[in-house]
């Protein structure tokens, strides 16, 4: 993969990108590179836009991508019905359309960190595994697909237990990404309640790093938590979902 992404000067970027693509947060649409320093926003997206249209963006071109998720499951790590689920879930209001595009997108970004092969390193909190869904068809399809996701060579998932609350305090959500031969993250990305921050500053990616690490130190094993993940699965019923 040839990667066009040039050193930043220690600056910040945030790039703030409209709600309607969020849909009830994890959302955060691919994004096109700002230069350092540059705060802008995105244009408000288009109901016909073509998902491809993202396709080169700080993600794709992203060699190494942390994501730590308390609340939901990490977008590329999504299946279509929960992706859709969260969309229905928005406090939004959201045309059938524009709802559609949005599980577009979220399947695009998918296949385009699938075949880039970058390394994909997730801590989600136990809450976001065994809280109830949509449907158990739904949860128990998700669950499925992150253990599927686990056994790819380059993907972790680590489940967060839900006793480790002090861990959880280290950070907000947050995703970390990587470029070239850089095992530091050069881009922070931060869900907030009305938009997406992209930060680029040096300065501060030490401390994410070190909360990253802290979340992962404090989770269950990869091996452990794809068993936790199979015991959750196997403990869903239709009587401990919502309706």
């Amino acid at each position: 993969m040839t990667n066009t992404r040039s050193p930043t000067s220690p600056t910040r970027t945030q790039v703030l990108i409209p709600t309607v693509l969020q849909a009830g947060r994890g959302l955060c649409p691919a994004v096109d590179r700002v230069r350092p320093g540059v705060r802008r926003a995105a244009p408000a997206p288009q109901p016909h836009a073509d998902s491809a249209d993202h396709d080169i963006s700080l993600e794709s071109d992203a060699t190494y991508i942390r994501t730590w998720q308390p609340v939901l499951i990490p977008g590329l790590l999504q299946t279509p019905e929960y992706t859709r689920a969260l969309t229905d879930a928005s406090p939004d209001v959201i045309s059938e359309e524009v709802a559609d595009m949005v599980v577009k997108v979220r399947q695009e970004r998918r296949r385009v960190f699938e075949e880039t092969g970058a390394r994909f390193a997730a801590v989600i909190w136990e809450p976001a595994i065994t809280g109830p869904m949509p449907s158990p068809v739904v949860h128990r399809a998700q669950l499925a697909h992150l253990n599927k996701m686990a056994k790819q060579p380059n993907t972790t998932i680590q489940v967060l237990p839900h006793a480790e609350w002090a861990a959880v305090r280290v950070s907000p959500a947050f995703v970390g990404l990587s470029y070239a031969r850089e095992t530091s993250p050069e881009v922070i990305v931060l869900d907030t309640v009305a938009n997406c921050v992209i930060l680029e500053d040096r300065d501060i990616m030490p401390g994410y790093v070190h909360a990253f690490d802290t979340l992962r130190s404090a989770s269950l094993t990869p091996r452990e938590s794809a068993a936790f993940i199979r015991q959750t699965m196997d403990s869903i019923t239709a009587g401990n979902e919502e309706p």
